[in-house]
């Protein structure tokens, strides 16, 4: 990404969680969101059809077809024809879909207000003593660099230093 305000946050996750729940939330959504490549677009736009804002409401494969029927936003529904399917269906930050974690851990676990991301002290660790986040679910606490490998180091240090101290 470029701008000021992106390459401090990226430099000082440890700051990003000084600031207030909605600021946080705000960088989260809207900080190194999706996009392709640069030289993608000259290959996609006008070369293969785009269908955004869709849902998949159902699917038949027929041999190297598939069907697909897709409603919009405004609730048009469509029928493709295609022999390709790509779905970018995004990511929603929710611990209740961690099926690994007992309902009673995932109801221990404190959120960051606004969202189901657990709220995580300096450590990476949430309120359930020893039970850490990193990754995408620990960018509403630390930025956007949490979602990348770029912010694995800052993670690991403190998680070992800490686990190692208990």
């Amino acid at each position: 990404g470029t701008g000021w305000v992106l390459a401090a946050v990226c430099a000082s996750p440890g700051g990003v969680r000084w600031l207030p729940a909605p600021a946080r939330l705000l960088l989260f959504r809207r900080a190194l969101g999706p996009s392709g490549g640069w030289w993608l677009r000259e290959r996609v736009e006008g070369v293969v059809p785009v269908h955004t804002e869709r849902r998949v409401t159902g699917a038949v494969v027929r041999g190297p077809e598939v069907r697909l029927d897709v409603a919009g936003p405004g609730g048009e529904r469509e029928s493709l024809a295609v022999d390709h399917v790509l779905a970018a269906t995004g990511y929603r930050l929710d611990l209740d879909a961690l099926p690994f974690l007992s309902p009673t851990v995932r109801r221990a676990v404190a959120c960051v207000p606004g969202s189901n991301a657990p709220a995580l002290r300096g450590t990476f660790e949430s309120s359930v003593p020893g039970l850490y986040f990193t990754g995408s679910l620990a960018a509403p606490m630390f930025g956007p660099m949490m979602r990348f490998v770029a912010g694995t180091e800052f993670a690991a240090v403190r998680i070992a230093r800490h686990a190692a101290a208990g």
